[in-house]
């Protein structure tokens, strides 16, 4: 699959999202190896901010809740109701160590100054935490 459509199936996600408090839109489109693509939103919930979902981890829980675990790459768009898409925007810091722990290899797909690009969970963390057994 193409990055172009994938971004295009995560902007779609985003009229999905659940955002009473900040009117801000995420959506996330994630390229299991198998094909088959699982969405996320942002869900927000206003009596408990620190339950809130990002949609990155919404659709990587999507995935493993259909037994996926092989993933190629991961799209997020983001932006007000009102905007099509912010020019810069990247994961979280939650979500970068929820992709380092759950997906690690997967190529993420973003936009950084209005340009679409594409890098390892690792180019977004200078000194990742990995939990060693």
């Amino acid at each position: 699959m193409e990055n172009e459509e994938l971004i295009k199936i995560a902007s779609l996600a985003r009229n999905n999202a659940f955002v009473p408090l900040s009117n801000y839109t995420v959506g996330a489109a994630l390229l299991a190896k198998s094909g088959t693509v699982y969405i996320g939103n942002n869900i927000e919930l206003p009596s408990a901010i620190g339950i809130s979902n990002c949609a990155e981890r919404v659709a990587i829980q999507n995935a493993y809740a259909h037994g996926e675990r092989e993933f190629s790459k991961i799209a997020i768009v983001g932006g007000t109701k009102d905007e099509k898409a912010d020019k810069t925007f990247t994961p979280c810091g939650v979500c970068l160590q929820y992709i380092l722990e759950m997906c690690k290899d997967v190529d993420i797909l973003c936009f950084v100054n209005g340009d679409l690009v594409c890098k390892k969970v690792t180019e977004f963390l200078n000194f990742p935490y990995e939990f060693k057994k």
